[in-house]
């Protein structure tokens, strides 16, 4: 009795997994899914983008306080060296100039790369703007087809899954459970017939010790896959 209830479930289940996907298989369906997901990636990209933006502004605006700090203190320099008299004081507010104009150097060639970054960001989040107003007219445009094909097919599903929940109630809590979480390892059929000593869903062959207790139990879980095997 328990082996045919849970039969009777996957056999619903089955059913109403194949009217699923016959209906994501639909044309205007998956036009509709499709610009749905490069929509929500365009939204994703653009928040990333933003905050991304938002660093590179940030660094910008250090680095820019940095050079402005330093020509400061290079025109500071450049105007006490004509007051050195001893020619070691020259030479050392020399070096202090050679080494501000260096530091000015290296800090100008940071602020051409972030600037760079900044332009490739601008461009990147044009495209995806543009990519997401696409998405959002085929969305627009797909939807009544969608619609209209969902409410086809909505009612056989619903009425579906009330002989699912009925079905369940035939079946123990922890089948129901192992069943799902197989299921949600994409490892269906979950119940699956002995194929002579093998499992019918992986094919590996079964112990003697699992083949031992098929004798005396209608069903064994197959140690390979996990699946639920019974004898057909």
């Amino acid at each position: 009795m328990e082996l045919s209830s849970m039969l009777a479930y996957q056999e619903i289940d089955k059913e109403r997994s194949k009217l699923e996907s016959e209906f994501m298989q639909t044309e205007c369906v998956r036009e509709y899914n499709a610009a749905k997901k490069t929509l929500q990636s365009a939204t994703e990209q653009v928040v990333s983008q933003n905050a991304a933006a938002g660093e590179l502004v940030k660094q910008m605006q250090t680095l820019i306080a940095e050079y402005d700090a330093l020509e400061k203190e290079l025109k500071e320099a450049e105007s006490a060296l004509p007051e050195v008299e001893d020619l070691d004081g020259a030479e050392f507010f020399s070096r202090n100039v050679q080494k501000l104009l260096q530091q000015l150097k290296t800090l100008a060639g940071e602020i051409n790369k972030v600037s760079t970054k900044i332009v490739e960001l601008n461009q990147a989040h044009a495209a995806t703007m543009a990519a997401g107003k696409n998405a959002k007219q085929k969305v627009a445009s797909t939807k009544e087809a969608y619609m209209a094909e969902r409410e086809k097919v909505m009612p056989a599903v619903e009425a579906l899954k009330k002989k699912l929940e009925e079905a369940a109630k035939s079946c123990s809590e922890k089948f129901i459970a192992e069943y799902q979480r197989l299921k949600q390892a994409k490892k269906t059929p979950v119940l699956v017939p002995l194929s002579g000593y093998n499992c019918g869903g992986c094919f590996m062959e079964l112990s003697g010790d699992a083949l031992t207790v098929l004798d005396n139990s209608p069903y064994v879980i197959c140690p390979n896959c996990g699946r639920i095997v019974y004898r057909g």
